[in-house]
């Protein structure tokens, strides 16, 4: 979608005179200052000093129309929100007007809200549009480049670097007191009516982790849905002192564990049961010297659904003396004993460490991976049956020194400092290329308190929110797998790749009336397809293509990891691959007897005539190949039928209908450019070598004489290889264009002509000895 279409469609209507004249900038970009005669802009000669002034002129009165309106409407919001703040209703009056003024209370509220929303929208809707079409001149007039200009412009008038943390801080609060004292709380969130009191999870409950990603578009709108139902979890590093905020959300930096084979990698990303992680955490910027922790997360060995966490405080100095197992927290030990505490707890502690320990050291861990971030986080106070999560601005940093001639990071030392001792922040701009890749969305996880055996997402809200337009699921998203296969994969480390990263590819937002309606299909359907398919097909004639006993097992595994993970995980590698396998298989039975079903008249009679003709031995033979063949037409007629009957029961949306051709041999051939370019290079080689031999026989031919009979033998020798060289380097060039385009599983490699071509040459080789001699 063109910007200009964008910026018509998303802008607030109240505010259209505020925004950027996105496309007055435009036509001043086209057309004569007088706007009368058109010009050929795309010619540098024709773009005058004259012409340049004025669009930098407009481009500067729009940049701070936006910046006073942007100014106004925030200090417009801070005083709204104090304003709303002194109105608060007493809670101890219950009469019908003390009532009325709570509503209205909090129908301002909500207003401000929304126009917090839509001045945060406004904000990220004309930055982008000042870069667009700064770069659009850039684009056509080389000579004068605006971008400096913008960027020092931008630095004095920073209408896109407002913090919203003050602003959602105060909604939160004031939304807290929203639910604590309205009438009618939501029994499905505070059954007793207070936050204090509120039960957590037990032991007949279980945390559900949900993982989605954020369009940064979508993300301030999440923010505001979620304000309305949690207050924001406010982390205060100096928590002795008063709290300040005008801070905004804590940076958290963590480094993950691993050792040269990524080992813990690979077991994270096939979700083995031994999956376990060893990272350190701290908030902040560590030149601050802020607490640092160590954790390690593993399966419970008796649940293997539970997570168990091992946590130790830990100061900077002695981070790099207990990897190594020189430090096993003596002193930390000491002081505990010295303060009294109990002997288990201190025992406890001992026991961390040594695990801890004990675990880098058998498995020969290293820092390998920073991950740097901002989180939001939202709880209500002493209640964790619902606690969300929101980290944007992700940076994942490569720390290792896997590569001795040319270490990441100093192998003496646990971290880098070249990005802690500067204080260097998000984006890292002085960070290599190769070394830093920085995620595009916002991931939001939801933890969910459920009850044994239940299924239901309580509350209703995180279930709307969860199917909304405004996030994309990423189950069992992991920052850690997510920057090793981004950072690690042209060094060869590692040969496994996540699924999601095809899906970086695409864009996440949806449509909000389609993704409305697919949770109404989903709802109405749910996974049912998946089940009924495969059921039936246990009992089809298809079966016999991999078997009936197959197919069974293959329900019970489907039954069983459904009952485990739920129906919001996929199925495990192992099975996904047995399906396949199992898939392929039946492919490629219909793939061979797909001729002979065409002509199943024609084929049958054929058979009976044969069967009259010839004589008894190859009868048996003959039957075998007649019962192949029919079994296949069963399983592909019954295929038919079944999807015709699936087609039937499922009604298409309206305008929606069912593809005649597979997605596989259906639009344009999306090809990557390395894979022309390997077929160009290849035949580049064989004209090399073409030219290589025709020199050599022209040169041999000319100086060979009238009467040398035995040069002019192997001139014409060295002459039909060269022909035969260029016919086949064409000729394989042709093949393989005509395979990519038609999307063809078939190999590609062909020996023949290198075989003949050396063969050639040795032949020519010992002819030549054999005559001379």
């Amino acid at each position: 979608m063109l910007f200009g279409v964008k910026l018509a469609n998303e802008m607030y209507k109240p505010w259209a005179a505020s925004y950027i004249d996105y496309e007055r900038l435009k036509r001043l970009l086209k057309e004569d200052d007088d706007q009368t005669a058109p010009k050929d802009r795309h010619n540098a000669k024709l773009w005058t000093e004259k012409d340049e002034s004025t669009f930098v002129a407009a481009l500067d009165a729009e940049l701070e129309k936006v910046y006073e309106f942007e100014s106004h409407k925030y200090a417009d919001l801070k005083d709204k929100l104090s304003a709303v703040e002194g109105r608060i209703p007493s809670n101890g009056d219950d009469s019908a007007s003390a009532q009325a003024d709570f509503d209205a209370f909090e129908k301002e509220l909500d207003r401000t809200l929304a126009e917090a929303q839509e001045l945060e929208k406004f904000t990220r809707l004309n930055y982008t549009g000042f870069f667009k079409i700064v770069k659009k001149h850039d684009r056509l007039y080389s000579t004068y480049s605006v971008r400096p200009l913008l960027q020092v412009r931008l630095a004095a008038l920073p209408f896109n670097s407002e913090n919203y943390s003050p602003i959602l801080y105060k909604l939160s609060s004031l939304y807290a007191y929203v639910r604590d004292h309205k009438a009618g709380l939501p029994q499905e969130l505070h059954p007793e009516g207070t936050l204090s009191r509120a039960p957590t999870s037990s032991a007949t409950t279980t945390v559900k982790s949900f993982k989605f990603w954020v369009h940064p578009d979508n993300l301030m709108e999440v923010k505001t849905f979620i304000l309305r139902h949690l207050p924001l979890l406010i982390y205060n590093p100096q928590s002795n002192k008063i709290l300040n905020l005008s801070t905004p959300d804590p940076t958290i930096t963590t480094l993950y564990f691993d050792n040269p084979e990524f080992q813990l990698y690979l077991e994270k990303l096939e979700s083995r049961e031994t999956a376990s992680s060893v990272r350190l955490r701290w908030y902040g910027k560590l030149n601050s010297h802020p607490e640092i922790f160590f954790e390690r997360k593993f399966a419970d060995p008796e649940d293997k659904e539970v997570v168990q966490e091992q946590r130790i405080p830990i100061k900077e100095k002695y981070v790099k003396p207990f990897i190594d197992g020189t430090y096993s927290m003596e002193k930390s030990i000491r002081k505990m004993r010295e303060r009294g505490s109990p002997v288990a707890e201190v025992e406890k502690f001992e026991k961390v460490v040594a695990d801890i320990q004990s675990f880098i050291r058998d498995n020969n861990l290293q820092p390998v991976l920073r991950a740097v971030y901002s989180r939001t986080a939202f709880q209500i106070p002493d209640d964790d049956r619902v606690r969300i999560s929101i980290d944007n601005d992700i940076d994942l940093i490569r720390e290792d020194a896997l590569d001795s001639t040319r270490p990441i990071r100093d192998p003496e030392d646990w971290h880098r400092h070249d990005i802690d001792d500067m204080g260097l922040e998000h984006p890292f701009k002085t960070i290599r290329k190769g070394e830093i890749s920085r995620f595009p969305y916002a991931v939001l996880e939801i933890k969910v308190a459920m009850r044994t055996g239940d299924k239901k997402i309580r509350p209703s809200w995180v279930k709307d929110l969860m199917a909304s337009h405004l996030v994309k699921e990423a189950p069992k998203f992991s920052k850690f797998a997510h920057g090793v296969s981004m950072l690690f994969d042209d060094e060869e480390y590692i040969n496994v790749l996540p699924y999601w990263l095809s899906e970086l590819e695409k864009d996440i937002r949806r449509d909000p009336e389609q993704a409305y309606a697919e949770e109404l299909n989903r709802k109405k359907f749910g996974d049912q397809p998946l089940d009924l398919s495969l059921k039936a097909l246990s009992s089809s004639p298809a079966a016999g293509a991999f078997g009936n006993d197959a197919v069974a097992s293959l329900l019970a595994a489907v039954g069983e990891q459904s009952a485990i993970h739920g129906r919001q995980e996929s199925i495990s590698i192992s099975l996904r691959s047995y399906v396949d396998e199992a898939d392929r298989e039946h492919q490629q039975i219909i793939r061979e007897d797909i001729d002979e079903d065409e002509e199943d008249e024609s084929s049958s009679s054929s058979d009976e005539e044969e069967v009259e003709e010839e004589g008894e031995a190859g009868t048996s033979s003959r039957r075998r190949r007649k019962h192949r063949k029919s079994r296949a037409r069963a399983a592909k007629s019954w295929f038919k039928r079944h999807r015709k009957a699936s087609d039937k029961a499922f009604k298409l949306p309206p305008g929606v209908e069912r593809p005649k051709r597979l997605l596989t041999q259906s639009g344009q051939v999306m090809v990557e450019p390395k894979v022309w370019l390997a077929n160009e290079r290849t035949f580049n080689k064989w004209l090399q070598v073409t030219v290589l031999l025709s020199a050599l026989t022209f040169g041999l031919y000319n100086a060979a004489g009238q009467y040398n009979t035995t040069a002019h033998r192997l001139a014409y020798t060295y002459f039909i290889l060269t022909i035969f060289c260029g016919c086949w380097g064409y000729g394989v060039y042709m093949h393989r264009i005509k395979a990519i385009q038609m999307r063809s599983g078939k190999h590609l490699d062909s020996p023949v002509g290198p075989v003949v071509i050396c063969a050639g040459l040795l032949a020519a080789i010992i002819l030549n000895y054999y005559l001379d001699a």
